[in-house]
């Protein structure tokens, strides 16, 4: 069940991230904002939309998948997004042995030919059953487990191992660190293939604090909107859980994150 509590709830409340997701099942399964039956009958995409406590702006939604069984319905995916307007066209290269009914996870190329890792939301939608080497339309969001911020590209890269520009081989060629748009599969970095995840250089943008009620739980969490170089991406980050202490426009945020692709807009 990818929800990712651990990028945007206090990693130290244990028992509120327990109670939080039994909570969304209850809630959700009885009162949807969108209810979506594939052609063939067998699944069942539930959305409902969450919103901003103060200015009532719909910032993301809880999506819940159900399958049909013989004499019932079985619940099998959970998942929350991050509202954003920024459509992304990608090619979905390659389907994941990680991946199963509950949710499917791809290898995708952008057409700025950026290559990095998705998990999908809303899958069934697309009435396809398989959708590799094909190119779609998807809403992107970011839920980092690991994340920093820096004031600029020499911060960024001494930090990152470039204290000096690297010669490559034999040439007059030199690298001189990582680019502020870098977006790459996170387990060529962390040497863990089997995990999908993705790892991402964005500017940042925006931000803004916000407070959601989520199954009748108040949440505060920090929204980070990213330039990347896709176009703009949702955060979802905690202050607890990540150092934002430079937080600010214009910052440079690096970051492992699941990145959830999700094939409906808000």
């Amino acid at each position: 069940m990818p929800v990712h509590f651990n990028s945007f709830i206090d990693n130290s409340k244990e028992e509120m991230n327990t109670n939080l997701f039994s909570s969304i099942i209850t809630e959700y399964t009885q009162n949807a904002d969108n209810i979506f039956v594939s052609d063939d009958k067998k699944s069942i995409n539930m959305e409902s939309y969450i919103k901003e406590s103060n200015t009532n702006e719909i910032i993301g939604k809880v999506v819940i998948t159900l399958k049909v069984r013989e004499n019932s319905l079985e619940l099998v995916d959970t998942d929350i997004t991050l509202k954003n307007d920024n459509q992304t066209n990608l090619t979905f290269q390659k389907k994941l042995d990680k991946s199963s009914e509950a949710n499917e996870y791809y290898d995708v190329i952008s057409e700025d030919d950026s290559h990095f890792q998705i998990e999908t939301v809303n899958r069934y939608c697309l009435q396809k059953e398989n959708i590799e080497n094909t190119n779609q339309v998807v809403y992107l969001s970011a839920f980092p487990f690991e994340l920093n911020l820096y004031d600029d590209e020499n911060e960024m890269n001494k930090e990152l191992g470039f204290g000096k520009a690297i010669k490559v081989g034999n040439t007059d060629m030199y690298v001189k660190g990582y680019s502020t748009n870098m977006m790459a599969v996170g387990g060529v970095l962390t040497g863990h293939l089997d995990e999908p995840s993705s790892f991402i250089i964005g500017i940042v943008e925006d931000y803004k604090d916000v407070i959601v009620n989520i199954a009748k739980v108040n949440i505060s969490f920090t929204i980070i909107y990213i330039k990347t170089a896709i176009g703009i991406m949702p955060v979802a980050t905690h202050r607890a859980n990540f150092d934002l202490s430079k937080l600010q426009k214009g910052n440079i945020l690096v970051m492992f994150a699941d990145v959830k692709a999700d094939f409906k807009n808000i």
